[in-house]
């Protein structure tokens, strides 16, 4: 029986005024840093990378990046695709090594500008390896760091799937592994967080922080003090009103 690997989402929502559905070259473009991080820290090659398709065949067909840029090939696709679209689009792009589990997959969906868009990023490890390949706490922190940076999110939840029906409430983000707020939280206001990381670094001025409930190992939802500690985090948060509810995102 095949293993299955150890999967990874960061699930983000934001708004920006300045993409437009139709951006399609912009879009990819961030989606294609987020790639090359995931390439600079080791994992999957950026010319890994292929448009989404309907059957694995078809899925190969378009390299998503030519060098550092959005390939040519997979604009005009999307192009196509969404041909007299204005109102929702989205940019999907997936990425699998060879004879392993090791994969990944992104999408980025935009709304009209003002409303919520989202950014759905996710990442399998080899089932035997649980700290290491695509999926550690470095690597986490220094992508999540990152897709703050390009969307400025109005929330980002890190968990792996299983996680999502573990939360405390049904009606608000769960803390997982990792939650970024786009504000300045402290240790004195969440206590419970085995690391609150400043969004930018050092050295400028901080405009969001990762809320982070386990440092020393890959979060598991499997594992009983890892959902006690996100859960308390989420209740901390609650109790001082830092965490909106879904239908106010």
């Amino acid at each position: 029986m095949a293993h299955v690997g150890t999967r990874m989402e960061i699930n983000v929502e934001f708004r920006d005024a300045t993409l437009a559905p139709t951006d399609f070259e912009i879009a990819l473009s961030r989606l294609g840093r987020i790639a090359g991080a995931i390439a600079l820290r080791g994992g999957i090659a950026k010319s890994e990378w292929h448009l989404k398709g309907y059957t694995a065949k078809e899925a190969k067909l378009y390299p998503a990046f030519d060098g550092d840029a959005p390939s040519a090939a997979a604009l005009a696709v999307i192009r196509e695709e969404f041909r007299g679209v204005t109102d929702v689009t989205s940019v999907g792009i997936w990425a699998h090594r060879e004879g392993t589990e090791i994969g990944g997959s992104m999408r980025c969906q935009i709304l009209p500008q003002g409303e919520s868009s989202s950014v759905e990023v996710s990442l399998t490890n080899r089932a035997e390896i649980t700290n290491g390949e695509l999926i550690n706490y470095d690597d986490f922190v220094y992508y999540v760091s990152l897709i703050a940076t390009e969307f400025d999110p109005i929330i980002a939840e890190i968990w792996p799937p299983e996680y999502f029906e573990k939360r405390i409430f049904d009606d608000k983000p769960g803390v997982g592994w990792m939650l970024y707020l786009p504000k300045v939280i402290t240790v004195q206001q969440v206590p419970e967080a085995r690391a609150l990381i400043a969004v930018p670094a050092a050295g400028r001025e901080q405009t969001g922080t990762i809320i982070v409930s386990v440092t020393d190992a890959v979060f598991s939802a499997d594992n009983p003090e890892h959902v006690e500690v996100a859960n308390r985090i989420e209740i901390r948060l609650v109790d001082q009103d830092l965490l909106p509810a879904y239908a106010d995102i």
